[in-house]
């Protein structure tokens, strides 16, 4: 997924964007996020699983335009509305044309081999802004990423958040910190995730995310996300997933 969320950059180097009604640039380069929560049914054998992602990795290097990476959950909070399998990709806005009509006119078979092991909820879509990635994110298409869910504290405007973001970019960097930070928007159908946005950590390993973990809670990283939750807004502790890049589109 990461050796182009240098593609998400696959598109256009994303640097500190802007959430929905914050652009402050007028290029600002969010890419297109869709994913699908998807639930294993009952009695189904792991191979058959593993059958099921070949055969999308096979539609995907055909019809694919983005970034499709498969996430199974390792920490959540509730197995409810998230899904056993999280089926995610990313793409350029202008791509996403091309993507439904392979879908709709290329897509049975795929369809029927993921039908045949889990059940998923309609697509949705939001804009994904990547903040910053470490130099080891570049190279990776393994890895951990974790999901926080963030409410927007009343009467503070989008750009606040994004003044935020800026600067927790600048920390991790100034920290060499080990992953990526990314923002998505609410966007459009099944979402069903609170908050008006969700903010995104990734890690190449969990021996990373340990050492991620540590800083906020022993190294004064707390201290700045309350600074964010009483000035700008409030996120959620989310869930954590393991990541697996099927597909990454030729630039």
């Amino acid at each position: 997924m990461f050796k182009q969320v240098s593609s998400l950059l696959l598109l256009c180097s994303i640097t500190a964007g802007a959430l929905a009604d914050g652009h402050d640039e007028p290029n600002s380069p969010a890419v297109a996020s869709i994913a699908n929560q998807c639930f294993i049914k009952d009695n189904i054998d792991p191979d058959d699983i593993e059958d099921a992602m070949k055969s999308l990795s096979k539609w995907a290097k055909k019809y694919h335009p983005g970034i499709l990476s498969v996430l199974t959950p390792v920490f959540r909070a509730d197995s409810e509305g998230y899904g056993d399998i999280i089926i995610q990709s990313w793409m350029p806005f202008g791509s996403l044309g091309d993507f439904d009509q392979a879908i709709m006119e290329d897509g049975e078979d795929v369809r029927e081999d993921l039908n045949e092991v889990m059940d998923c909820g309609d697509s949705s879509l939001g804009g994904w802004f990547n903040y910053y990635m470490s130099e080891s994110m570049q190279q990776i298409e393994n890895g951990l990423i974790s999901y926080q869910h963030c409410e927007i504290n009343e009467g503070v405007p989008a750009s606040k958040v994004v003044e935020y973001n800026n600067q927790e970019a600048e920390n991790l960097k100034t920290n060499q910190f080990n992953g990526l930070l990314a923002f998505m928007d609410r966007g459009v159908g099944d979402r069903n995730l609170p908050g008006d946005y969700s903010k995104i950590y990734a890690f190449p390993d969990m021996d990373s995310f340990s050492k991620g973990a540590n800083g906020f809670w022993n190294g004064g990283g707390w201290e700045f996300e309350e600074e964010v939750r009483m000035n700008a807004a409030n996120c959620s502790s989310g869930n954590m997933y393991r990541f697996e890049t099927l597909h990454i589109a030729d630039q």
